[in-house]
């Protein structure tokens, strides 16, 4: 297929699909931000309580089998073998105590600052965005650059954006590349058309969705209150399998040996 030249207005209607794509991806970021900061303690303590009810079940099933073959329990490699199964569990849990507290640590950027970083990675986009500059995939230099202005973008980080288009086009100059002059762009219309694609994902998806619940205060707290009775329906089933751990032990038949280290 012929190459579209720069020229063509297709061109920069492609260039501003683009931008637009990563406003509101970055915005779909903002918002998961926000609820993660409304919902997360809530969120993370349910399924702290789910991993805990999931440990309890484990222990039982173990102790029920060990009891049914009238075997021993030795209670440090029981212990490891329950590590080695909550892993993944553990990994998950670890993963959202560590995004709540980075969502809660965040910033909130002044209107100022929105609009500048905006203004400033539009700038960058044009020179480096690798579906516009074929040049930022093949150029280690210039894809550490794009990944850096990315960042700083999500963050609204104006003095980051700013000391990177100096850098960004020190290293153009540098690898010799006119920053000016658009690339030519095969099957530009297709590209179009699967940008636009994606603009209607972000749209229809979580977490940009959750837009409209975080603007509704009552939609808010009704979000909240279903989250705590979830979370008190855990904690009473939590409660209720150590009942019935207590209830197995008292029962007899199982023998639990501790090793001496």
């Amino acid at each position: 297929m012929k190459p579209v030249r720069a020229e063509n207005t297709s061109y920069a209607q492609y260039e501003e699909l683009l931008l637009e794509r990563d406003r509101l991806a970055k915005e779909a970021g903002q918002i998961w931000t926000v609820y993660v900061q409304t919902f997360g303690q809530l969120m993370t303590d349910i399924f702290e309580e789910k991993v805990a009810c999931i440990r309890q079940k484990k222990l039982i099933a173990h102790y029920q089998t060990a009891a049914n073959r009238g075997e021993p329990i030795d209670a440090e490699a029981l212990e490891k073998k329950l590590e080695q199964e909550m892993a993944s569990y553990q990994a998950e849990l670890r993963r959202l105590i560590k995004e709540h507290k980075a969502c809660m640590e965040a910033g909130i950027s002044t209107t100022y600052e929105v609009e500048r970083a905006k203004t400033l990675y539009r700038r960058l986009a044009k020179l480096l965005h690798p579906d516009i500059r074929p040049e930022t995939d093949r150029e280690e230099v210039l894809m550490k650059l794009w990944l850096r202005i990315t960042e700083a973008y999500g963050r609204n980080d104006v003095k980051s954006l700013a000391e990177l288009e100096v850098l960004a086009r020190k290293a153009l100059k540098d690898l010799a590349i006119d920053g000016a002059t658009r690339v030519e762009i095969p099957d530009l219309e297709e590209r179009i058309s699967q940008v636009r694609k994606e603009i209607e994902s972000i749209k229809s998806k979580e977490p940009y969705t959750y837009r409209e619940l975080l603007e509704d205060e009552s939609a808010v707290e009704q979000k909240k209150q279903e989250l705590t009775s979830e979370l008190e329906t855990y904690k009473n089933y939590h409660q209720e399998l150590k009942d019935l751990t207590e209830k197995i032990l008292r029962k007899g038949g199982i023998q639990i040996v501790w090793r001496m280290n």
